[in-house]
């Protein structure tokens, strides 16, 4: 069977991007799938993740033009412009490597409707992977700031989403994404995200560490959690027990608009706005408990990896994801979605008991089991077997 992922750009380094690799590398050296991967917006950017030998690599050069510096009819010019000359490019790729199954993820909702519509034509399958809330990757949704614009493309997103009746499955990370999705496509399964990391084990729950990753983006929430955590400095202040904790933030990203919030509440000395690191177990393992503040996910992925590593974790119950992740009170915090008073009290509490961190973290390492490769890369082998 051959299988052939599409996805706009694989440069990032990112949980999606770092799944993705994973999970082809997993079915090129364990089954006998021949597995191939094409990007469209690399612009010759190195994947910053090693795939196996076997998985061939197609990148087709296409640029989907950015709204956000051009009028609404020139970008739409050049947005029909690029749109041909991805399903020109497209139709040459499915040509050359005639896959059976043709996988893509919500992120290529731009040209989601060709890459169904080509494939139909040339009567192969599609699976489109659901990484993030699902209205989130729509038009409608990006321009809901503006209501003429928000009415004028959710047309188009009608349209697009229509094509999904041509599609083989859509795959979601939790049930709470499938409503969203079975409105326009006859199957949806839920197959959640594996672990991508070896866990590495908290060395001390008295360390006076907390760990937060992800993005600089407004979707990860760490304007909310600085918020919070000065919430606790200033209510706080002549408390001896909080003397010498710390709050590291690691991602990539632009860090200056919370590099700026830090500064307006002085916080400098207590929080750090790190770099994406490439061995973020052991981050995990220095660490004392881990702290999400999106908006919203679509799953929670680093969720997983911070508790395989027996970090107890406090998270917003945001859409989508930490609900499903996090049995609350056992082995970590669900606190009401943006209830930042709330954050900073669930954070309070896990400073003022290492026994509870510690009894915390052992019983998140025992319960994130279920999401170990040889326990989900099954349901997806049994799904491309079934098409």
């Amino acid at each position: 069977m051959r299988i052939l992922y599409i996805i706009d750009k694989m440069h990032n380094f990112a949980g999606m991007e770092r799944i993705l690799a994973c999970k082809m590398n997993y079915l090129a050296v364990n089954t006998d799938y021949v597995v191939s991967l094409s990007t469209y917006e690399q612009y010759g950017n190195p994947i910053p993740f090693s795939l196996a030998a076997s998985i061939h690599y197609e990148p087709m050069d296409v640029v989907i033009p950015s709204r956000d510096k051009m009028t609404l009819i020139h970008w739409a010019r050049e947005y029909l412009k690029a749109r041909r000359q991805f399903r020109l490019q497209y139709r040459q790729l499915l040509a050359k490597i005639d896959p059976y199954i043709v996988v893509c993820t919500g992120y290529s909702f731009q040209v989601m409707d060709i890459i169904v519509d080509e494939a139909r034509r040339h009567r192969i399958n599609v699976i489109v992977e659901s990484h993030t809330k699902g209205e989130t990757v729509t038009f409608a949704y990006k321009y809901s700031y503006n209501p003429k614009l928000k009415i004028i493309f959710r047309q188009w997103d009608k349209y697009i989403m229509h094509s999904l009746k041509d599609a083989s499955c859509v795959v979601t990370l939790t049930k709470y994404d499938v409503s969203f999705w079975s409105k326009y496509v006859s199957r949806v399964e839920i197959i959640p995200n594996m672990l991508t990391i070896n866990p590495v084990m908290v060395k001390d729950y008295r360390a006076k560490r907390i760990i937060s990753a992800g993005r600089y983006m407004t979707e990860k929430g760490f304007d909310r959690l600085i918020e919070a955590w000065y919430i606790i400095k200033e209510s706080r202040k002549n408390d001896e027990q909080l003397d010498g904790w710390q709050l590291y933030i690691y991602g990539d990203g632009d860090r200056t608009p919370y590099q700026k919030l830090v500064s307006k509440y002085g916080l400098e000395d207590s929080v750090h706005l790190e770099p994406a690191t490439d061995n973020i177990a052991k981050i995990f393992s220095e660490g004392s408990f881990y702290v999400m503040s999106s908006r919203y996910e679509g799953f929670g992925l680093v969720l997983t990896e911070a508790m395989s590593c027996g970090l107890p974790c406090i998270s917003f119950d945001c859409p989508y994801g930490p609900r499903e992740i996090i049995t609350d009170g056992v082995d970590g915090l669900l606190i009401e979605n943006g209830n930042i008073k709330l954050l900073a009290s669930a954070i309070e509490y896990l400073i003022s008991d290492s026994d509870l961190r510690k009894t915390m973290g052992e019983k998140a390492a025992q319960n994130i089991s279920r999401y170990g490769r040889d326990f989900v890369m099954p349901h997806w082998i049994r799904l491309f077997n079934s098409i």
